[in-house]
């Protein structure tokens, strides 16, 4: 196998990398050479054919009555979710680029799966709502919200399997077949409330507060791609490429054990948040407008994935536990200004201050915690995206030209558009890169252990050398001791770098006639050039531990399934330029 650049990777042939009798059009390849995030990887073939089958039937009654706007309304939704899955698959995983070469990799396996594998899930959705004008300068808005999410069934026998308990997971057994993932709760009713009251001519106060539930599914789907579906087996100390019964595919059974399995909670429960907000807003002439917000939210039940491996005799490979472990705080100020057309100029302007607070920030695979089984607790701290200061402005401006004369021709019909961004740092979760966790794969960039810190050692250097003139100083940490125990270390306390853009649009337009028309622009995005990072390296045991190894626009993701958008459309990339011709009918 070969692998370099791009300009002259060659990829190596299905026959080489699977069994006989398999094809890339129905099976997929992984070979990953490291544990770091952007290490050595190659992937090829047929992962699954995502289709998403969606009927959604609306319908809402409005009645006007005295000083009522009343309206009420039904949302029904159906969804039936088909992943298609590839009928084999093969990853081999090394350590690092040393076992790479000894060809020695620390785990690999080899998986069969079934294609047809469907869900379905229903939502229901009822609500009544009042407008009520209470007095000329005084209004209301209240209603209630009825919510009934059901639990995934199946509409060709192929329902997700489920099991007993997850509290004890040393005695957890697989339910019987057929057995409901939840029982989903008929009385989960969310109330809202808003009043808006014009205090003088000139001034506006409002203030709302509710309760949102949400869907509640967050990665249930999952439950199509593990057991029995998916049979899976692992293999230690193996080497490249598999041959014989090491990589014949596992034949199906619905009999324990289970080598991969993804369960929710028996218990679950619909997540909700809990929101309230007031705002202020003054209007200083026909144009401008000031207005300052504080908003709050407080997160309960909401969804978290917990992931271990080999729990019990009954389940020997990945156990992936989704349940309502999480819970979150939020707080905001805004202010926003304003200006609406006129002369030409439109403006607005927004700042905003902000704390996110929770002890897990994500339902997904990476969430830079400790599995469920250790105290919450120890990880509240500030959210992965916890921004405390972010400020936007957009300009937009006709630039007036001569009204006549030979250079009306060259001159009118020109217009500028500025967008200027700002925000402080992110926050970064420092971890040992040791997993001391039992059951558990946590190690490298997927560490959750944090390490101890050393007094009178700063968390910072300032390097002229170091992209964005700083590094976090290794030698502010240790590990802890005994190495199972969790550091002192807080989740996410100490922060990356801030960003900065300024994008630039100049255009022009040229009038044909009433319906016709063509617009010529320039965009120019990052028109100052400057450089934005993403966050360092978060692992004491990688050798590039708090350095930068990406550029902002890289680091947000690379688009496709890598998440994100394409780095040349990310905020945070070199000064770039973009020339366009518009067309207007």
């Amino acid at each position: 196998m070969t692998l370099d650049d791009f300009g002259g990777a060659v990829p190596p042939s299905s026959s080489v990398l699977l069994p006989t009798g398999q094809s890339l059009s129905t099976s997929s390849f992984t070979f990953q050479g490291d544990l770091n995030p952007f290490g050595l990887s190659f992937e090829v073939g047929k992962l699954a054919d995502n289709l998403q089958h969606q009927i959604n039937m609306t319908d809402s009654l409005s009645w006007i009555v005295s000083g009522h706007q009343v309206k009420f309304g039904i949302d029904y939704r159906r969804l039936s979710p088909e992943e298609e899955l590839s009928t084999y698959q093969q990853a081999l995983f090394f350590g690092t680029l040393a076992d790479v070469l000894a060809n020695s990799a620390t785990i690999a396996s080899v998986s069969s799966g079934r294609p047809d594998v469907e869900i379905v899930i229903s939502n229901w959705s009822l609500f009544a709502q009042d407008t009520w004008k209470i007095t000329n300068n005084l209004t209301a808005t209240y209603g209630l919200r009825w919510e009934y999410n059901t639990a995934p069934s199946s509409p060709n026998g192929t329902p997700p399997f489920t099991v007993t308990q997850v509290t004890n997971l040393a005695t957890t057994t697989l339910a019987p077949p057929g057995t409901s993932l939840w029982h989903p709760q008929k009385d989960d009713f969310a109330p809202r409330l808003g009043l808006a009251w014009q205090a003088r001519s000139n001034v506006v106060v409002r203030a709302g507060a509710g309760i949102f539930y949400d869907l509640g599914y967050a990665d249930v789907t999952n439950a199509l791609f593990s057991f029995p579906y998916v049979q899976q087996r692992f293999l230690f100390g193996s080497s490249f490429p598999l041959i014989g019964s090491s990589a014949a595919p596992p034949p199906f059974t619905t009999s324990p054990p289970a080598a991969s399995m993804s369960v929710v909670d028996p218990n679950h429960v619909l997540p909700r948040t809990y929101e309230w907000n007031a705002a202020a807003e003054q209007s200083f002439s026909r144009a401008d407008v000031l207005a300052l917000t504080y908003v709050g939210a407080a997160g309960r039940k909401l969804m978290r994935r917990d992931i271990y491996f080999a729990p019990n005799p009954n389940f020997t490979g990945r156990f992936d536990v989704q349940s309502n472990g999480a819970t979150s705080s939020y707080n905001a100020l805004q202010a926003q200004y304003r200006h609406r057309l006129s002369d030409g100029l439109q403006t607005l302007l927004s700042y905003t201050w902000s704390h996110s607070i929770d002890d897990v920030s994500s339902d997904g695979n990476s969430q830079n915690v400790p599995p469920g089984k250790f105290s919450a607790s120890a990880e509240r701290g500030p959210s992965d995206y916890d921004i405390r200061n972010t400020f936007s402005g957009a300009v937009s401006y006709d630039i007036p030209g001569p009204g006549s004369g030979a250079l009306k021709k060259i001159f009118e019909s020109w217009s500028t558009d500025s967008i200027v961004y700002a925000r402080s740092a992110p926050p970064v979760n420092v971890v040992t890169g040791n997993n001391p966790f039992p059951d558990t794969s946590l190690s490298g960039a997927d560490s959750v252990q944090r390490p101890n810190v050393i007094p009178g050692v700063p968390f910072y250097l300032y390097p002229s050398s170091a992209p964005g003139g700083k590094v976090i100083n290794a030698a502010a940490f240790t590990t802890p001791v005994p190495v199972t125990a969790q550091g002192n270390l807080g989740r996410n306390a100490l922060r990356g770098f801030r960003a900065t853009q300024w994008d630039l649009t100049l255009r022009r337009q040229f009038r044909f006639t009433e319906r016709l028309s063509l617009q010529a622009r320039g965009d120019i995005f990052n028109i100052l050039n400057h450089p934005n990072f993403g966050n360092p390296i978060n692992y004491l045991s990688s050798p590039q531990f708090g350095q930068v190894t990406q550029m902002l626009n890289n680091y947000l993701g690379g688009g496709g399934q890598n998440g994100g958008l394409n780095p040349l459309y990310q905020i945070g990339g070199p000064r770039s330029i973009q020339l366009a011709l518009k067309l207007q009918f």
